[in-house]
């Protein structure tokens, strides 16, 4: 288990590394790069003596696929991971997909939380501009990082699901980096209020937005 400067989780495990979704500005893509973890990033690679990571008995927020995309996962190693985690309640598991469906790897862990009644499963949809969000998504929580342009959530308020929405600005020295503008995260911030949504935003805005700087509790926040 990782300790993470992520602003959302305490720590990150990643049973799978690897991702075809091709993002440019892909922090995961050069962490692999610089340590070599596997030969063909967009080939992703299951790792099953990573799961004896979950086994910390003291509770954490785990993010556990800041080096995939869960929704590319194969339904086995979804099946493994899952299995780890309900025998591992003490933690809260975040996963983020760019995926709008479920695919076979993302099937257990998602249907999980129905059928066995999880409450510490949280699953959210990566977003970056505008056409990318569904306000009819199943997803608990919207993570828009990088934003790359102004994105309308005003229909945010139709949804019976997402109670977070989670802003983080572009890093790194990316040739074409995108500096978002205030309006852009004041707009977004807007339509969740309207809508009684949770925001979050990332240390990255903290300059951009000054005094209206904001970071409300998250939904997996242990007491």
């Amino acid at each position: 288990m990782n300790k993470t400067r992520i602003d959302w989780c305490d720590s990150t495990i990643n049973p799978v590394i690897g991702c075809p979704n091709g993002c440019k500005y892909c922090y995961a893509e050069r962490i692999n790069k610089r340590f070599g973890f596997i030969p063909n990033w967009t080939e992703p690679q299951f790792f099953p003596e990573r799961l004896k990571e979950f086994y910390s008995k003291k509770p954490k927020s785990i993010f556990v696929d800041s080096m995939s995309d869960v929704g590319w996962w194969k339904k086995e190693w979804g099946d493994k991971v899952f299995d780890v985690m309900k025998n591992n309640p003490q933690h809260n598991y975040i996963f983020l997909t760019k995926h709008q469906t479920y695919p076979s790897g993302f099937h257990t862990i998602w249907s999980s939380r129905d059928f066995y009644g999880l409450k510490n499963i949280y699953i959210g949809r990566s977003i970056d501009k505008n056409r990318q969000y569904s306000c009819l998504e199943h997803f608990d929580f919207i993570s828009i990082e990088p934003i790359l342009e102004p994105i309308d959530l005003s229909s945010i308020k139709y949804s019976l699901y997402t109670k977070l929405v989670i802003i983080g600005a572009e890093t790194g020295n990316r040739k074409g980096k995108v500096i978002p503008k205030k309006e852009w995260i004041d707009d977004i911030v807007s339509c969740c209020d309207n809508a009684s949504v949770s925001v979050f935003m990332k240390e990255s805005l903290r300059k951009i937005m000054g005094n209206d700087f904001r970071q409300d509790k998250l939904l997996w926040e242990i007491e």
